[in-house]
């Protein structure tokens, strides 16, 4: 299958904008608990669908087209890929936080926070 260029990126764009609009309407029928628990499908599905355009050659939408739903194909392998644990990008966030006071002045603190006192001092174990 040899189509034009233009061609095959306007039919995967179809199909993924028809992809997509379904998508949408199976979410509006849900819950909202439902809904908060797909948080991470549904910016998933979003990303997909704003970003694969851009990154698809002709050769990939060649493939995609060939499927009803490259939306959820990708979507889904793209999840995939992403659940990896974070912990070592999450303890660099904390400590870039405490090292910088980040939030200071810009968030609320807790009235019920008491720092402590110089007696306590930090405690070795």
């Amino acid at each position: 299958m040899d189509m034009d260029r233009k061609k095959l990126e306007k039919k995967l764009q179809e199909k993924m904008e028809a992809n997509y609009r379904s998508y949408i309407q199976q979410l509006q029928n849900k819950p909202v608990s439902d809904l908060i628990g797909q948080a991470a499908e549904i910016a998933a599905v979003k990303l997909v669908y704003e970003e694969l355009m851009e990154a698809c050659s002709p050769d990939y939408a060649e493939y995609l087209i060939r499927f009803e739903n490259p939306l959820e194909l990708v979507s889904n392998y793209w999840l995939d890929e992403q659940n990896v644990a974070h912990s070592e990008e999450m303890g660099h966030v904390l400590w870039n936080i405490v090292d910088k006071g980040l939030g200071e002045g810009d968030y609320a603190i807790d009235e019920a926070y008491q720092p402590p006192t110089l007696n306590e001092g930090v405690r070795l174990c």
